[in-house]
């Protein structure tokens, strides 16, 4: 692929950039009072440091991974329209819960394991973002596709960049119940009220929004500065990882994995995992 002079993305990113250079700014000043003045001048040392590796981490993702415009095709676009609402539903009929109407039915099928938290622990390779928590499951057979989809996801950046930190995903709709499904297409036009959502089988990953895993930075900046660079990175690199997960969702389909839908209006692909081969 030739590299562009000028790439439609390199405002937004050192936009970004801006912003990781004044929080370095902030944490390289001393604090004012000689009696901080050394402790000061030792955790200056170690923010420069962290600041500068995490810069090193957001280059490499820049120079080796493409953005999204320059990998997509209209092809490979088409070709994750292939399988349509029909064609997600025919496999909800045949593979998932019947349709949970309320929430109240949800119970069962936990206790029956028909159903399982959609999200097994805090280390997942994927977040949620806006789903309810009571909404947060689905079929075991569901989220072992979701887990190979982030596993593939990593393995895809691996190419790439060797020993990168680890990115996560956004969920941004996982079960969904008939009543709910019903007040959503009230607000939303463009929602059918028959939903693959509503058998356990599908979820929806919103290809706008990443988090870099990044190092643990010195102990008294604290997991929460960490948190929020890593979200900000996610931001800032958001078009080469909607890249990878393109590729990703497209190496699944053709293997037999999943049908995928991307949807433009949502800013999501919707996904339903296929049986088990």
């Amino acid at each position: 692929m030739t590299a562009k002079l000028v790439q439609p993305g390199q405002m937004v990113t050192r936009s970004r950039v801006v912003v990781i250079a004044l929080i370095a700014a902030l944490l390289t000043g001393l604090a004012v009072g000689c009696g901080w003045f050394f402790v000061a001048r030792a955790q200056t040392a170690q923010n420069k440091e962290y600041i500068k590796n995490i810069h090193s981490i957001e280059r490499n993702f820049i120079t080796r991974v493409p953005i999204y415009e320059d990998f997509a095709t209209p092809q490979m676009e088409q070709d994750l329209r292939k399988f349509l609402l029909m064609d997600h539903l025919q496999v909800a009929e045949r593979i998932g819960v019947p349709p949970v109407e309320s929430d109240s039915e949800i119970q069962k099928h936990l206790t029956s394991g028909k159903l399982v938290p959609a999200r097994m622990s805090e280390d997942a390779d994927y977040h949620f973002y806006n789903v309810p928590p009571e909404n947060r499951y689905l079929t075991p057979r569901a989220r072992d596709g979701l887990v190979l989809i982030t596993e593939r996801f990593q393995k895809n950046l691996e190419k790439r960049y060797a020993g990168h930190p680890a990115v996560r995903i956004a969920i941004s709709s996982v079960l969904r119940t008939l009543s709910y499904q019903k007040d959503l297409q009230k607000k939303n036009a463009n929602a059918s009220f028959a939903s693959s959502h509503s058998y356990g089988v599908s979820f929806d990953i919103f290809y706008d929004d990443y988090y870099v895993k990044l190092p643990e930075p010195p102990a008294h900046l604290g997991d929460e500065f960490r948190t929020r660079l890593g979200y900000l990175l996610g931001d800032s690199l958001m078009r080469q990882f909607k890249a990878v997960l393109l590729e990703t969702l497209l190496e699944l389909q053709v293997e037999g994995e999943i049908y995928a839908i991307l949807e433009r209006n949502q800013r999501c692909y919707h996904v339903t995992v296929l049986e088990k081969k």
